[in-house]
C-alpha cells in the first residue's frame, strides 16, 4: 500500500513539473492582455473625476439639498391662504422696494386686494431660481413676478385686461417686454456702474452686516457688470444708452397719452402696474441723473406714476417735482 502511495505522489510530481511552466506562461499572457497604466496617468484621472463631479454631481446635490431645505424652512405655522412676500426691503421713505420687479408684484397684490405679509429678511436660497421676489402660500413656494401674477389671476379669477381687445393685449405684452428686457438693464447700469448711482445703491444694503457688506456689494456689482456685458447693453457707451433710453421713454409717454390709464380705461390695467413700477424706480430715487431727467420731462408719465402711487401706496410721498 505504501509503495502504491509513493508511486502516485511521484506521478503527480512529474505531472506538476510538466504543467507548471505552461501555467506560468498562461498567467503572463492573461496579465499582459490588460493595459497597465503608469502612475503618470493619475493626475489626468483626478482632473477628469473632479470635472465630472463639478459638472454633474454638484448641481444634483445642490438641487437635492435645496429641496430638503425648502421642506424645513417653509413657515410651519402659516396662516391659511396668507401670501408671504419675499422681496428686497423698502428704500427709506422713497420706495417699497429698490427692485422694480418686487415693486410690481407688491403693487399687483394690492391691486387685486389680496392679503399678504412681507417677510422682512428673505432667504435667497429658498427661491427656486435664486432671485427675488417669490411668495409662500399654504406651504408652497411660487417664484418669478410675472408667473405669480398669472397665478393670482387664475386663483381669484381676476382679469384687469378683460375689456382690452386683442390688439391692445398684444401692445401691452410688447410693452412689458420693453420694460423688463430692455429698460430694466439700463436702470441696472445706472444704479451699479455709475458713481452717483452706486453711492446711493450701496446705502440700501444696510441690513447686511458691516464686516461682509463690502465683499457682498463687490460681488453683486461684478455680477451686474457681467450680466450687462452678456446681455449686450453693457457694451454701449453712456451716450448710446441715453439714446436708447430716450426711445423707450418716448414710447411709454406716447402710449400713456393724456388719459388717466393706458388705453383710456376707467380702471387700471396690468400694464399700468408694470409702467408704474419701472417709472417709480427711476424717478423716486433722491438724486438727479440723465435717465431720471428724461422721465421728469414727460409730465404725463410723472402724473401717471403719482396716480398709481396714491392709489396703492398711500404711505409713501408721491408729490415729487
Amino acid at each position: 500500500m505504501e509503495n502504491e502511495q509513493q508511486q502516485i505522489k511521484q506521478a503527480l510530481n512529474r505531472v506538476k513539473e510538466v504543467i507548471d511552466p505552461y501555467d506560468e506562461q498562461i498567467k503572463e499572457k492573461w496579465n499582459s492582455s490588460f493595459p497597465q497604466y503608469p502612475i503618470t496617468y493619475s493626475p489626468i484621472l483626478c482632473v477628469t473625476g473632479f470635472l465630472f463631479a463639478y459638472i454633474v454631481i454638484v448641481p444634483i446635490l445642490k438641487k437635492f439639498f435645496r429641496n430638503i431645505k425648502n421642506s424645513f424652512c417653509l413657515k410651519k405655522n402659516y396662516e391659511e391662504d396668507m401670501i408671504y412676500l419675499h422681496k428686497y426691503g423698502n428704500v427709506d421713505q422713497y420706495l417699497p422696494s429698490l427692485s422694480p420687479f418686487c415693486l410690481k408684484l407688491e403693487a399687483y397684490l394690492r391691486f387685486a386686494s389680496l392679503k399678504y405679509t412681507v417677510v422682512s429678511k428673505p432667504d435667497f436660497s429658498l427661491a427656486p431660481k435664486g432671485k427675488l421676489p417669490f411668495i409662500e402660500r399654504n406651504g408652497e413656494i411660487l417664484d418669478d413676478s410675472s408667473f405669480i401674477i398669472n397665478w393670482i389671476n387664475d386663483q381669484i379669477e381676476f382679469d384687469p385686461d378683460s375689456n382690452l381687445v386683442s390688439d391692445e393685449k398684444a401692445i401691452a405684452l410688447a410693452t412689458k417686454r420693453l420694460l423688463e428686457d430692455h429698460l430694466y438693464f439700463i436702470i441696472m447700469k445706472q444704479r451699479w456702474l455709475t458713481k452717483d448711482g452706486y453711492s446711493f445703491t450701496k446705502t440700501c444694503f444696510k441690513d447686511i452686516p458691516w464686516y461682509c457688506r463690502p465683499c457682498v456689494l463687490r460681488k453683486i456689482k461684478k455680477n451686474v457688470q457681467n450680466t450687462l456685458h452678456l446681455q449686450g447693453l453693457g457694451r454701449f457707451s453712456d451716450d448710446e444708452l441715453y439714446e436708447l433710453a430716450n426711445e423707450d421713454i418716448k414710447c411709454l409717454s406716447s402710449l400713456v397719452g393724456e388719459s388717466e390709464y393706458v388705453f383710456g380705461t376707467q380702471e387700471p390695467t396690468s400694464l399700468d402696474i408694470y409702467i408704474f413700477s419701472f417709472i417709480a424706480s427711476i424717478i423716486q430715487l433722491p438724486y438727479d441723473y440723465p435717465l431720471k431727467t428724461l422721465v421728469m420731462n414727460r409730465r404725463n408719465l410723472v402724473n401717471h406714476c403719482k396716480r398709481i402711487g396714491h392709489l396703492y401706496f398711500q404711505e409713501y410721498d408721491w408729490d415729487f417735482e
